[in-house]
């Protein structure tokens, strides 16, 4: 049975980093991604809203970069993590626990708002997901915009395929560990068990961790976009390991 979202990640937020091959690379390779394409959207873009921040792997970077940025997310135990990681590299960004469908902010206090890592698709339904758009745009100052990275979903294969994703060998805490991602499909959702498997003796075993997910298509997350009231709403290949979607406020309040 899949924990709840904010379950998950306070679970994972020690060991989120393992996910990638190297964690520090990944931040640095991510961050001039996003902020060539900031500067290719909007106008001096150096203050944004991270609404699901994690453990910073996008906001670490942009704000080695000179970003001010501001960071947010549902999982206590993440922006635990990320204010330590910040504060070892000696840098500040502010941070703070909010789920992003209700952002406790003033309306129009960013210019840009960043989703990353398939953060979206967590959401239980297109409705949920159309609700959380209109609170961005709330959110976002006239001519500034979202910019969201998800996984580019096919159609979802029948219910009960079972998909392994294998990350490979991993060290944790002096131990080697196989880890793994699981995909049981549900219909249009899917749930993912994330396995670290141990490969030694005296290595402690680690219970699964289980989230579920919704196979949007970016093409209904762009319909969404608009609906919510975004312009411009456009998909991005090719520069980060996700798709990029990017939609605008109007400059002026009735377009």
């Amino acid at each position: 049975m899949s924990m709840t979202v904010q379950s998950f990640y306070d679970a994972f937020a020690s060991r989120y980093h393992l996910i990638y091959d190297d964690w520090d690379t990944s931040i640095a390779r991510q961050a001039a991604a996003i902020d060539s394409l900031l500067h290719v959207f909007f106008p001096d873009p150096l203050e944004l809203l991270d609404v699901a921040t994690g453990i910073g792997t996008q906001a670490l970077g942009l704000a080695a970069l000179g970003y001010q940025i501001i960071g947010s997310d549902i999982s206590p135990q993440a922006v635990r993590r990320a204010r330590m990681e910040a504060t070892q590299r000696g840098l500040t960004i502010p941070m703070y626990v909010a789920d992003f469908q209700r952002l406790p902010v003033h309306p129009a206090v960013t210019p840009v708002i960043l989703c990353g890592d398939n953060s979206l698709p967590h959401l239980s339904s297109p409705e949920a997901i159309a609700e959380t758009f209109r609170e961005w745009h709330r959110c976002l100052r006239p001519g500034g915009g979202c910019l969201i990275s998800m996984r580019d979903y096919g159609e979802p294969p029948i219910a009960g395929t079972i998909e392994m994703r294998p990350y490979g060998e991993r060290t944790w805490h002096g131990h080697r560990y196989f880890l793994q991602q699981t995909w049981t499909w549900q219909g249009p959702r899917y749930e993912v068990a994330l396995d670290m498997t141990p490969l030694e003796d005296g290595a402690p075993t680690l219970p699964p961790l289980r989230a579920s997910y919704l196979a949007i298509s970016l093409a209904d997350v762009q319909s969404l976009l608009r609906g919510a009231g975004f312009h411009g709403v456009q998909r991005i290949d090719g520069r980060l390991f996700q798709p990029v979607l990017i939609g605008f406020k109007s400059l002026v309040p009735w377009s």
